[in-house]
């Protein structure tokens, strides 16, 4: 009777111990981060008369956020759209300068990682290319800072330029998020970028740059 009690004791303390290292486990798992967005889009008319036409569709955006999500996800961060929708003004759709840049600032919601999405957006210092996106600071007030998309964008652009946003800077990885080289295989951040932006993010939160989604 006492082996059996002893037997069952034991049983019970393993037990114990296993549950304790999965909730101690479950504990050191860092806490999600919910980045708050806020979109702005461009419209354009096809002709002259006809009616106001956003610069890119609903599958369009899906894909976008959907890519964020997947590239942070292994770092517990997550991108949420949490101001409603909004149109920007006609002469925003398509960006030739750095004054049109600038005055996407008069459309940026508070509290919210802005991404302004545009028909396209011509590189300000090769004015003979075009880029996808860009992570832009208001020149004449730096504290203003916001993402723009062109349509012609692959992806993962969104969520190249939210890590910018994020704290992170270019490299040379293949097939970095941050990086413009790929092969086609997945596309990922390294631990270091993935840590970088959490503390990024979180410092936005403690600057009151980013509200906490409620």
């Amino acid at each position: 009777m006492r082996r059996r009690e002893a037997l069952l004791g034991g049983l019970a303390g393993a037990a114990a111990i296993a549950l304790g290292r999965r909730a101690e486990a479950r504990s050191t798992e860092p806490v999600e981060i919910v980045v708050p967005l806020g979109v702005g889009i461009a419209a354009e008319r096809a002709a002259p008369g006809e009616a106001l036409r956003p610069v890119v569709d609903d599958p369009f955006l899906a894909a976008q956020l959907q890519s964020m999500n997947e590239v942070f996800a292994p770092f517990r961060i997550r991108f949420v759209e949490t101001a409603a929708r909004h149109a920007l003004p006609e002469a925003s759709a398509r960006l030739e300068t750095r004054v049109d840049r600038d005055a996407l600032a008069a459309s940026m919601v508070a509290g919210v990682a802005n991404v302004f999405f545009v028909r396209s957006l011509r590189d300000v210092d090769t004015p003979a290319l075009h880029r996808m996106g860009v992570c832009w600071r208001k020149l004449s007030n730096l504290a203003k800072r916001y993402v723009i998309v062109a349509a012609s964008a692959q992806p993962t652009t969104t969520a190249h330029e939210l890590g910018h946003f994020l704290g992170n800077g270019h490299t040379f990885v293949k097939n970095n998020l941050m990086s413009y080289q790929r092969d086609g295989g997945l596309v990922t951040l390294d631990a270091a970028q993935g840590q970088r932006s959490r503390i990024t993010a979180e410092r936005l939160f403690a600057t009151k740059e980013l509200e906490r989604p409620k």
